[in-house]
Order: C-alpha cells, then sequence, then structure tokens
C-alpha cells in the first residue's frame, strides 16, 4: 500500500516538473518584443495628451501673443464686454453734446439780452402818430412820450429817470435831452434825437 502512494505521489511531481519545464522553456524562446508590447503603448498615449499650460507664439515683432483659448479664460466673468463698453462710451459721448448743445444755446440766449440790452441807435422807434408831423415838447403829449421811450431804449434806463430837459435841437425834426438815473443827479446823459417820417424818433447819439 506504501509503495502504491509513493509511486502515484512520485508520477504528480514528475507530470508538475514537466509543466514547469515546458512553461520555462516557452518562456525563455518567446521573442522580446511580445514581452514589451504592453508597456510600450503607455508612452504613446502620454504623448497624444497635449498639455493645458499657457502657449506662446512669438509674432515677427517679437512680441508674445497667447493663445485665443487663454486670452479668453484671463478675463473675469464680470468685465463688460466691448459692446457693452462701446455702448457705454457712446452714452458718454450723447452726455457731452448735450452738454455742449445746453451751453451754446445758454451762449445765444445771453448774446441776445445783451443785444436787447445795447443802446438803439439809428434805429427809428415807431410811432402811432399819423399826418404831418409837428414836434411837442409838452409834457405827456403823444410826440413826448415817443421822445421819452427812445431815450430809454438808447440809454437803457427806466421809467424812474430825471428828465432834466428836452428841447429843439437845431431843427423842427431834431431834439435834444438830458436826463439820469433816479437819484443820481451827477450822472446826466446828453441824447440827441431826430424825427423820421413814417417811423418815428430815432436816436442819433450818447454822451455821459
Amino acid at each position: 500500500m506504501k509503495r502504491y502512494q509513493q509511486k502515484k505521489s512520485r508520477k504528480k511531481n514528475v507530470v508538475l516538473f514537466s509543466a514547469l519545464g515546458a512553461v520555462l522553456l516557452a518562456l525563455l524562446f518567446l521573442p522580446k518584443n511580445a514581452l514589451l508590447m504592453g508597456n510600450e503603448e503607455e508612452p504613446v498615449k502620454k504623448e497624444s495628451k497635449e498639455p493645458k499650460h499657457k502657449v506662446v507664439k512669438l509674432q515677427p515683432d517679437n512680441e508674445s501673443a497667447y493663445e485665443e483659448e487663454e486670452e479668453e479664460a484671463s478675463i473675469p466673468e464680470d468685465s463688460p464686454s466691448a459692446s457693452e463698453e462701446e455702448a457705454s462710451q457712446e452714452i458718454g459721448i450723447d452726455a457731452e453734446k448735450e452738454s455742449d448743445k445746453k451751453e451754446k444755446a445758454k451762449k445765444e440766449e445771453a448774446k441776445k439780452q445783451q443785444a436787447s440790452d445795447q443802446p438803439k441807435l439809428n434805429e427809428p422807434i415807431g410811432t402811432s402818430q399819423t399826418g404831418p408831423h409837428t414836434s411837442s415838447y409838452e409834457e405827456g403829449s403823444v410826440d413826448w412820450n415817443e421822445k421819452l421811450k427812445a431815450i430809454q431804449l438808447a440809454t437803457g434806463l427806466d421809467d424812474k429817470m430825471t428828465v432834466w430837459k428836452i428841447a429843439n435841437g437845431g431843427g423842427p425834426h431834431k431834439s435834444i435831452a438830458e436826463v439820469s438815473p433816479n437819484g443820481k443827479s451827477n450822472d446826466r446823459y446828453t441824447v440827441n434825437l431826430e424825427w423820421v417820417d413814417q417811423k418815428g424818433w430815432k436816436v442819433t447819439s450818447v454822451e455821459k
């Protein structure tokens, strides 16, 4: 019985050693390329991967320009876009234009006001009188009041001015007047007037 078991175990050992020997022989005679084939695939995969870091391209003028993707990535999300900036600039320009228009309008208005305040010389003021004209020096008459109106327009004085005299100025259609602001007797104006038919009195000169 013991001999039979010993023989059986020897046969198993022989079979195992034979199998191991065959495997070793197969490994020895296999080409080296077959063993390295699996390892060669990894470097290929690594090379196919492109780096995600910043890429710089040199321009002809030696200035560096980043890839378009990198430039877009560097712009903060909350920064205004080009179109928004242009719109804001346009709004700013429109506001400036509007301000300039207002300033010009103010200047024009001031010029007109200045022109209206300027003494009106050699311009007939108009008249309500008809027919042949006769110069009147009677206070309160139509002709007297029209003389006062011409004097006020030429001197800029108001209704409270002091009238020192209105007299003949050297002819039937000429008059001379002396007036001053109210309460300023030493600040006198000498005004020469001339009648224009159908158009009224005009002031030809003002001396102070």
